[in-house]
């Protein structure tokens, strides 16, 4: 069971970047220059990019084995939220968000496929429940800590913590 903690602290890490941003649009539209409206362009794109991503790269990877594809979407995850944190402008910030999209949009499928082998037949149910209480628990407790953090000190730390959490997670999963 510790090990499905470490996919669920994945799954919390994910849920906190793909929600927080909306709360960090106007920091993050003032600091780069354009409209509230056009730094909104950032959910539509992550959210496109994952749910266009997640069946075709499921169908693209389905032969890698999954614990490999968890920490290479994993690494491609925190890499793009490393590259947000640096973001000099608008394509830059949006490049990284569809990265960490198509990297989540990998990385949790994964995390489900991996949470059912390690656990046994009878609670696999449960396996994917505590996965996919990371999603939860980002929504829930992530989402407005990562806005408040954000305000308090810049929107690129919560990117750098995210990508904090990420490690973490993918160190544990090692």
């Amino acid at each position: 069971m510790a090990r499905l903690f470490w996919l669920a602290l994945a799954a919390f890490a994910i849920g906190t970047e793909s929600f927080m941003i909306t709360g960090l649009l106007p920091a993050i539209s003032a600091d780069l220059g354009v409209s509230v409206s056009a730094a909104g362009q950032f959910v539509t794109a992550f959210a496109f990019s994952y749910a266009i991503g997640s069946p075709v790269l499921a169908t693209l990877f389905n032969d890698v084995d999954r614990k490999a594809m968890l920490g290479i979407a994993l690494g491609g995850f925190i890499f793009g939220n490393l590259l947000a944190a640096c973001a000099g402008g608008y394509g830059a910030l949006m490049a990284a968000r569809i990265l960490m999209a198509l990297s989540a949009a990998l990385c949790m499928p994964a995390a489900n496929a991996v949470a059912v082998v390690i656990a046994p037949e009878h609670q696999r149910g449960r396996a994917i429940a505590i996965v996919s209480s990371g999603l939860t628990v980002a929504t829930a407790l992530g989402v407005p800590l990562g806005t408040l953090i954000g305000h308090a000190t810049n929107w690129r730390t919560m990117f750098v913590l995210v990508a904090a959490l990420g490690l973490v997670a993918l160190g544990g999963l090692l």
